[in-house]
């Protein structure tokens, strides 16, 4: 199993430092690379070279379905082989003119990225499962996709997170490894991962059980200096994946 960061955790960091910083953040923190949100203005050209010299793989990337196409010389010329779609909001499932426009070209992207090898799933949110729904799997079936689930917004939604993946079968296709505070998860920032509300033991025992290559960590709000977080994460993650 390798080990990633989704690069939105360090939004904030890019935005004052630069694309290079947070590259050489999850580097120094020992990980083997990155899920994408956005490539911060710098050419495919740049951000390879840029990868490169960090030593990360640029191995997925967040992107709407809709803007596909516009970001395949990215894709194509990193190298990335997953694509997520990054969440929509409710009313695209619920207005049935917006959620045929999210179906077709969810179905267009597919096979962009299919023609290209490359896998295509959905990335949930907490909304999706609201009031007995679950636009996940509604989504997964109408366009044929995988899923990446994020462990901590299926906590949030009360949901089993262990169960859920494992419900998922072999549409499972990555797992967003974000920790949840024991109270209030959506207000207080995140724990160290393994220390917090998720059941990680169970989670880790799934990702193996599943051969799922990567474990992408995310953190939205983080209870420490942003080093230190990712670098004992990973060591978490590193003793549950054993």
């Amino acid at each position: 199993m390798k080990f990633g960061v989704q690069l939105y955790s360090l939004r904030e960091t890019a935005e004052k430092e630069g694309a290079e910083k947070i590259l050489q953040l999850v580097s120094e923190a020992g990980y083997d690379g990155v899920e994408f949100a956005g490539f911060y203005g710098k050419t495919p050209e740049e951000m390879k070279a840029l990868l490169e010299k960090y030593h990360l793989e640029p191995i997925s990337a967040h992107i709407r379905s809709e803007k596909i196409e516009e970001n395949l010389p990215y894709i194509d010329a990193l190298g990335i082989k997953y694509v997520f779609i990054p969440g929509v909001g409710t009313d695209e499932f619920e207005t049935p003119e917006k959620y045929a426009e999210l179906l077709a070209a969810t179905k267009k992207a597919k096979e962009l990225l299919a023609a290209r090898n490359i896998v295509f799933g959905y990335h949930n949110h907490a909304h999706e499962f609201a009031n007995g729904n679950d636009y996940l799997a509604k989504i997964m079936k109408d366009a044929d996709i995988g899923a990446e689930l994020d462990v901590f917004w299926a906590t949030v939604a009360g949901l089993d997170a262990v169960e859920k993946l494992k419900s998922l079968g072999d549409a499972l296709k990555f797992v967003h490894i974000k920790e949840a505070a024991k109270e209030d998860p959506v207000e207080n920032a995140q724990p160290i991962v393994g220390e917090g509300a998720v059941d990680m033991a169970g989670v880790f025992k799934v990702v193996k059980d599943k051969k799922i290559p990567w474990a992408i960590l995310e953190v939205e709000k983080y209870p420490c200096d942003v080093a230190e977080y990712l670098k004992k994460s990973l060591e978490n993650m590193k003793k549950l994946a054993k």
